[in-house]
């Protein structure tokens, strides 16, 4: 049997293992930066085997060269603000669900900030934890974009800026406290700026976007810099691709699309292999130092990979035109964030596996984990896209008046 299989068979029987019976949150209990991940989740198996804890997408990249290094499992807790919010806003959320079909209906109810869900009990409450899990209010990342193929290597290389109001709705670390007034009136949830510093002949191009509580499609607009005007845009549609790489805009740090958005389903708790104390070197020259360039496939990181706590969620798009038939989310148990995703194509093939890896905080008090790099590995193209960090910060400060459209041309021109 080959190390993919074996390792498929001992994930599902992993995930058919009963959930621990203290698992669920008691009602009253307090989070505290001492017992995040007992209350908002469960521990990790820490004597499950290697083979067992490699999710079939990895096992894949393991027989095109991936090296797992791995290390101690270290617990993961959020700012301080965010587990106040969670203790302070407990039992408020509800997730009212949709229909099967239902893609414009509100699925949540009630939330104000924090994690919605500690110890969430259905595959809907995962969803909406990852919708919301803690990345900071704000922030600045500056990252690279490499082409590589299986067999050329890189071909294409670029390099962006990208600012974001994480939270212009349901803050938790900066005031104002829980939303931008303006915003809030707006229904805007998320404000982002995107624009490319090289190569040359696209520098100026400038994307800007919003995104609203209600599962509607991302407005805003784009500045063309050879035209030397900004079109009106409708960003995030299920399907496209960011930037024309292997990266799916849904597939943005595991799954940026609406919870309302799929048919979801917990498949089960489970113990996998996961970077999320990566290790890896963060600045202008990161790609070359933890990508293998030189050597096939040209895309394999030298990462940390630790025993992370993990829902196993699957998505089946509700969408007809989602190039996907379904993904599987691996969802940290205690971060909610999505260190690894597998996408399936329409004849149920794996056909894409997405990487997240995250650094250790600088401050755990008051800033999230940094994204250390990311990667979309196209398996049936022998193609991936890889996105290692130049520079990034949290909670920076930025306000509503940087998202607009004049700012949008300024950065352009």
């Amino acid at each position: 049997m080959s190390r993919t299989a074996i390792a498929t068979v001992a994930l599902a029987l992993a995930l058919a293992l009963p959930c621990p019976a203290d698992a669920k949150l008691k009602e009253g209990v307090v989070a505290t930066p001492d017992n995040w991940g007992a209350v908002v989740g469960f521990a990790p198996d820490l004597a499950a085997t290697p083979e067992a804890m490699t999710p079939p997408g990895i096992a894949k990249l393991v027989e095109r060269g991936l090296k797992l290094r791995t290390v101690a499992y270290r617990p993961i807790r959020p700012s301080l603000g965010y587990i106040e919010a969670t203790n302070r806003h407990q039992a408020t959320a509800a997730a009212t669900g949709t229909g099967p079909n239902d893609i414009r209906t509100r699925g949540l109810s009630g939330y104000v900030a924090g994690l919605p869900f500690p110890d969430p009990e259905s595959a809907i409450e995962v969803a909406w934890n990852v919708q919301y899990a803690y990345a900071g209010d704000d922030g600045v990342l500056r990252f690279g974009v490499h082409w590589v193929s299986a067999t050329r290597g890189v071909h294409r290389s670029e390099k962006w800026t990208w600012e974001y109001l994480t939270r212009a709705a349901h803050r938790t670390d900066l005031a104002p406290l829980p939303a931008w007034p303006g915003m809030a009136a707006r229904g805007v949830q998320y404000a982002s700026l995107a624009w490319a510093e090289q190569p040359y002949d696209k520098t100026g191009a400038t994307a800007l976007y919003y995104r609203f509580e209600d599962p509607r499609d991302q407005g805003g607009f784009l500045y063309v810099p050879s035209m030397r005007r900004s079109l009106k845009m409708t960003f995030g549609a299920p399907g496209v691709p960011w930037n024309q790489t292997d990266m799916l805009f849904e597939d943005v740090r595991g799954y940026s699309g609406y919870p309302e958005w799929m048919n979801w389903n917990l498949v089960g708790r489970s113990t996998v292999l996961a970077p999320m104390h990566a290790g890896a070197p963060i600045g202008p020259d990161a790609a070359e130092e933890v990508f293998d360039f030189a050597t096939p496939p040209h895309w394999n990181p030298a990462i940390d990979w630790e025993p992370r706590p993990v829902y196993v969620l699957e998505g089946r798009p509700k969408f007809w035109t989602s190039p996907y038939s379904r993904v599987i989310l691996y969802v940290d148990a205690e971060s909610f964030l999505v260190p690894i995703k597998e996408g399936y194509d329409r004849k149920g093939r794996l056909w894409k596996v997405v990487i997240n890896a995250y650094d250790e905080s600088p401050d755990p008090d008051r800033l999230p984990p940094p994204p250390a790099l990311s990667m979309a590995v196209d398996l049936l193209a022998d193609h991936a896209t890889v996105f290692p960090t130049h520079e990034v910060r949290a909670n920076v400060g930025l306000t509503p008046a940087r998202f607009t459209e004049p700012e949008l041309r300024r950065l352009g021109r």
